[in-house]
């Protein structure tokens, strides 16, 4: 049996320091989250549970594209939520957003969710929402999108018209559908 050296116990020490260094970092991370937790899930405007968001989905061998506009959260009661839809003339759609229309409008106040559906291909889809907190902040979220449905390859070919919108796939198969779309913020007013 032999002895550990003055030299290895040392290491020893230096082995346990470094050792402590993943759960410092497990807990700045759980303070980090601690904090940020109830501005993630703030109803007073722009949380994440009021963020609105558009769902695209078509069955396999559907005639219709459905369009669900709805919180992430799915409970949020929204004043009033809008979806206009267009036919296109062309894909790709290269030219600027005001040629598109006339709109066939649907328009609901105090809802939770909007749905419509379409069987017009290539089809622009415009949508407003606005959600009122209990004390009084606005926030608006808005869309402007153009779908088209590849009937050869059977998928669903999508452009955003917004500079600030997250661009949704170029191409998704129909089997791998639903997609989501968050809906940017447009504007937020309030107390």
């Amino acid at each position: 049996m032999t002895l550990p050296s003055a030299t290895s116990s040392g290491s020893s020490s230096d082995r346990g320091r470094q050792l402590q260094w993943p759960f410092v970092g497990v807990v700045v991370l759980l303070i980090v989250l601690i904090l940020l937790t109830p501005n993630l899930f703030s109803t007073s405007g722009g949380g994440l549970q009021t963020r609105a968001q558009l769902i695209v989905d078509r069955a396999t061998g559907a005639t219709r594209t459905s369009f669900y506009v709805e919180s992430i959260g799915t409970s949020t009661r929204y004043d009033w939520i809008a979806i206009g839809l267009a036919p296109v003339a062309s894909w790709p759609f290269r030219g600027p957003a005001t040629s598109l229309g006339p709109w066939n409008w649907t328009n609901t106040t105090q809802t939770l969710v909007v749905v419509v559906s379409n069987s017009t291909n290539p089809v622009a889809v415009n949508i407003s929402v606005r959600y009122t907190s209990s004390s009084g902040f606005l926030t608006d979220y808005v869309g402007l999108y153009v779908f088209y449905l590849n009937t050869t390859t059977q998928s669903l070919g999508a452009v955003t018209l917004l500079s600030t919108a997250t661009a949704p796939p170029a191409s998704t198969p129909i089997g791998d559908l639903p997609i989501y779309l968050a809906l940017p913020i447009k504007s937020t007013a309030g107390s």
